[in-house]
């Protein structure tokens, strides 16, 4: 199967949301993007999509993107083809007339960093600690960015959302089912 992005990502678990914009913008990161995201998660009747590790969602964050995931709980191997779209109606109408349905809706926080090639993400969804998503693909050392960052001694995992919830103990598509 032919993909259009592979992503290279880690997570920086339960971090001070205020520290790490400071520490971003001192050195020198620019921020472009701050509010809140919505995400609608969309299945058939049967779950069949998630039973086989995919993820089909809508995001909306100032634009419409829509995306599949595939091997959803192994971010070592995950693999994701998006688009963006003009109106989450005609997304959702669309779905609905192929067969799936929105299982699941939540909303997070987001504030967006870049420092030349590297993207940075401080999530909060209200019921897990805030993390900080590193976009590494550009980076050969990340440990020296996250000493630089004063978060060296925090807990760095390769792990998608859904699996961040489960890692506190939670079921992001219990905690936000329709």
């Amino acid at each position: 199967m032919q993909t259009e992005y592979m992503e290279h990502e880690i997570k920086v678990l339960n971090v001070d949301i205020d520290q790490v914009k400071a520490k971003l913008e001192e050195l020198g990161a620019q921020k472009v993007y701050e509010d809140e995201r919505k995400f609608t998660i969309l299945d058939n009747e049967n779950g069949d999509y998630l039973k086989q590790d995919k993820l089909i969602r809508i995001t909306e964050e100032g634009s419409v993107k829509v995306s599949i995931h595939i091997h959803n709980s192994k971010p070592e191997i995950k693999e994701a083809i998006k688009y963006k779209a003009s109106r989450v109606k005609e997304q959702l109408d669309f779905f609905l007339a192929i067969g799936l349905k929105p299982i699941a809706k939540a909303k997070a926080f987001r504030i967006s960093y870049e420092l030349g090639d590297i993207d940075f993400d401080i999530d909060n969804f209200y019921k897990i600690p805030p993390f900080l998503e590193i976009d590494i693909e550009h980076v050969p050392n990340y440990q020296e960015l996250l000493k630089k960052l004063g978060l060296e001694n925090n807990e760095v995992v390769r792990m998608g959302t859904e699996q961040i919830f489960e890692h506190y103990g939670l079921n992001y598509f219990e905690e936000y089912k329709i």
